[in-house]
């Protein structure tokens, strides 16, 4: 049998370790505690992603061929659409209009305007100036170029007039062209677009 005194002893190192237990209710607060600390943590995770994502998908709104988008001051944002020109109608008359809309230009750049026909391009002739000139001389002799408007590109870079086309001698199928100046330094755009010109 043990002695009275290591009895004592080995009960008073199990009260010790019993005592630096902490009780089962404090365990469980301990535990409920950490969950929390766990599920706050991930909460902010997901918001500070979404803030990060949030510009980028509102930016990617009105991008495209579309309508360019609009920034929170309301203002148009510059459009990355590719240089394009078109014509419309596609078909006109010797002093008739066509409206000419394009992209591409730096923004507020001056826009020339203007026609073209090749060498050798058959002429749209009045019927007096036919009996005049004679079948053999209803082609142009060279390619010239006339300068029928002006116009400011928009903030987005893109612009938009109406030509008239010219009442004299013009080529059948000649090609509307609009020069600008781009948004890179030193450098300029030439686009063309064909039109069709007939007598009525």
């Amino acid at each position: 049998m043990a002695d009275p005194e290591s009895r004592l002893r080995s009960l008073v190192e199990e009260g010790t370790r019993a005592a630096r237990r902490p009780p089962v209710g404090q365990l469980r607060q301990r535990a409920r505690r950490r969950r929390k600390a766990r599920q706050a943590v991930t909460a902010a995770a997901v918001t500070v992603t979404a803030l990060a994502v949030l510009p980028l998908a509102l930016g990617s709104e009105g991008s495209g061929t579309g309508t360019p988008g609009r920034t929170s001051s309301g203002a148009p944002r510059p459009t990355t659409d590719a240089p394009s020109l078109r014509a419309s109608p596609s078909r006109s008359v010797p002093g008739g209009t066509v409206t000419l809309r394009g992209t591409g230009c730096a923004p507020g750049a001056a826009v020339s305007l203007g026609i073209r026909w090749e060498r050798g391009a058959k002429l749209v002739l009045s019927m007096q100036e036919e009996k005049t000139r004679g079948q053999s001389q209803t082609t142009a002799t060279a390619g010239t170029n006339h300068e029928l408007s002006s116009v400011d590109a928009l903030a987005t870079g893109s612009f938009e007039a109406t030509v008239t086309i010219p009442a004299g001698p013009v080529a059948s199928t000649p090609r509307l062209w609009a020069h600008c100046r781009t948004a890179a330094p030193v450098r300029r755009l030439t686009q063309y677009t064909s039109i069709t010109v007939h007598r009525d």
